[in-house]
């Protein structure tokens, strides 16, 4: 299902304008889509700009998704036992809401020039008390760079 802009305008509000990556997303538990557009590269000189993703931008693009994704998934209750609304989990989201674990590796250069498709998969979700860990697949740039995350949720 396409996530409505406004809720992602309301994830993305998290971030400074220019590192606000995420343009669209479709998620459809235990999968995600997102498509990103990286305009300058917001720590490197504008006479400088940089003409592929770096593996900051990459972060900034899988954490966006799972932010928008886990807002989807605790509205749609697929988190067994998470009962926070979507307004809840958005005060979550400063403290709360976190990639543990990120291996981030190119196998081949992404161009920023045009949009990039990015996907996450749960693959596992395990709850230990009030915490939820979430062990997913990723692939941006069809296949440019793949690799594992492990995200957390802590509940209140």
């Amino acid at each position: 299902m396409k996530t409505p802009q406004e809720r992602l305008d309301i994830v993305l509000n998290e971030y400074i304008c220019d590192c606000r990556y995420l343009i669209k997303a479709k998620v459809d538990f235990p999968r995600a889509e997102g498509i990103f557009k990286i305009e300058d590269t917001f720590y490197a000189n504008p006479r400088t700009k940089l003409k592929h993703m770096t593996d900051i931008e990459a972060k900034f693009c899988l954490n966006q998704l799972c932010y928008a994704a886990f807002g989807e998934w605790i509205m749609e209750k697929r988190l067994e036992h998470f009962t926070t609304s979507f307004e809840e989990y958005l005060g979550l989201m400063h403290e709360n809401v976190f990639i543990i674990e990120s291996n981030i590796r190119f196998k081949k250069p992404i161009s920023t020039e045009s949009p990039i498709n990015g996907v996450i998969e749960v693959k596992k979700i395990k709850r230990v008390g009030r915490l939820y860990l979430a062990f997913l697949d990723y692939d941006i740039g069809d296949g440019k760079s793949k690799g594992k995350i492990e995200a957390a949720l802590k509940g209140r």
